[in-house]
């Protein structure tokens, strides 16, 4: 499973979740949007965590690539160096 859809998966079970406590909680309104405030923002830590890990995981595969790139154009550039010297 691609991490998109794990995180699409995981914004609708969060909705899923909230929408099943609101109807089936019996409690009073001042209570369920206690709950709810509360469910909504585990579920936005939760997010953020994701979006932080996942940024950290680009950012290094983007300089992992750009490393890998400048070492090949380096190798490349000191092979075409050594051929274009004239011969003495």
């Amino acid at each position: 499973m691609k991490k998109g859809d794990v995180f699409g998966f995981v914004l609708f079970a969060l909705g899923l979740g909230v929408a099943a406590g609101v109807l089936l909680a019996p409690r009073s309104g001042r209570e369920t949007r206690k709950d709810l405030s509360e469910k909504f923002e585990r579920g936005f830590e939760e997010i953020s965590d994701f979006m932080t890990y996942e940024s950290g995981r680009v950012k290094s595969k983007v300089t992992e690539t750009i490393e890998d790139i400048k070492s090949k154009c380096e190798e490349k550039s000191d092979c075409c160096h050594t051929h274009d010297d004239p011969v003495g």
